[in-house]
């Protein structure tokens, strides 16, 4: 089943459950990238890009749900990439969860589609209840001054990521790679796409699940050659050897696994 929220036809809700705990895609929407963000394309699909769909990017956030907890990972992006995106809250719905009902939130990484939906165009929080956690590289990196006043990973992405760090105040709390989350649920460092850029893993009853944070961006064309990089990445080259390696571990272990922009 579908339906159709704001003139965007989105789909159920898709689960899995890893031991006792609950791992729900939240799909906050989804665009096509333009091919002047994609990095090391051949010509030959530089030239078919405006013919299909190889550049589509989902925008994706999860809710992990066990003993008692919610907790949220990525908030989506609200209203900042356009009318096709910003339906987080619409998502929890169908999950019969209120803003009110987090109980956690982490994030992966503080660039925009990531943290947009954690705030009110007022700055307010959107999830009032929420502890939050960061990878400590991620705040120092966006805590500072000298950004430019340029498009990507610039004054603006820094403004917005130190007005959620704001928001949150003392229920935000700084943590290390592999540091646990809520039970049985592991931040994993993902550097290049920013310092602190993180993805999440759970293991529980002999299986697991493994969140990949944005080591790509458009599956379509990053699956096929994972030289492909977007400008988004901070470190473009550590990006593609975390891509690289992650690839190889979810195909040598056989790891169910997702991401910020894929499901």
């Amino acid at each position: 089943f579908k339906k159709i929220v704001r003139g965007i036809i989105m789909d159920e809700l898709k689960e899995i459950k890893i031991g006792n705990t609950k791992i729900i895609a939240l799909k906050d929407g989804e665009l096509n990238l333009p091919k002047e963000v994609l990095v090391n394309l051949s010509k030959e699909i530089e030239n078919n890009l405006d013919n299909n769909d190889l550049n589509l990017s989902n925008i994706n956030a999860f809710l992990i749900q066990q003993e008692g907890k919610n907790l949220l990972v990525d908030t989506g992006c609200r209203d900042i990439f356009g009318p096709t995106c910003g339906f987080i809250l619409d998502e929890l719905d169908k999950a019969n969860v209120k803003p009110k009902d987090i109980t956690d939130i982490f994030f992966t990484h503080l660039h925009p589609d990531h943290i947009g939906g954690a705030v009110s165009k007022d700055g307010e929080p959107v999830f009032p209840n929420a502890s939050v956690k960061i990878l400590s590289k991620e705040i120092d990196f966006w805590s500072k001054d000298n950004f430019e006043e340029i498009e990507v990973n610039g004054k603006n992405f820094a403004d917005l990521a130190k007005s959620v760090i704001s928001a949150y105040g003392e229920k935000l709390s700084s943590i290390s790679e592999d540091d646990e989350i809520i039970n049985n649920v592991h931040a994993v460092s993902l550097p290049g796409h920013t310092p602190g850029h993180a993805g999440f893993r759970v293991d529980d009853s002999n299986n697991s699940f493994m969140h990949l944070g944005d080591i790509l961006h458009t599956p379509n064309l990053q699956l096929a050659d994972p030289k492909i990089s977007l400008v988004f990445d901070v470190d473009m080259e550590e990006g593609l050897k975390t891509r690289t390696r992650l690839f190889d571990m979810v195909s040598n272990e056989k790891i169910l696994c997702s991401g910020g922009h894929m499901l």
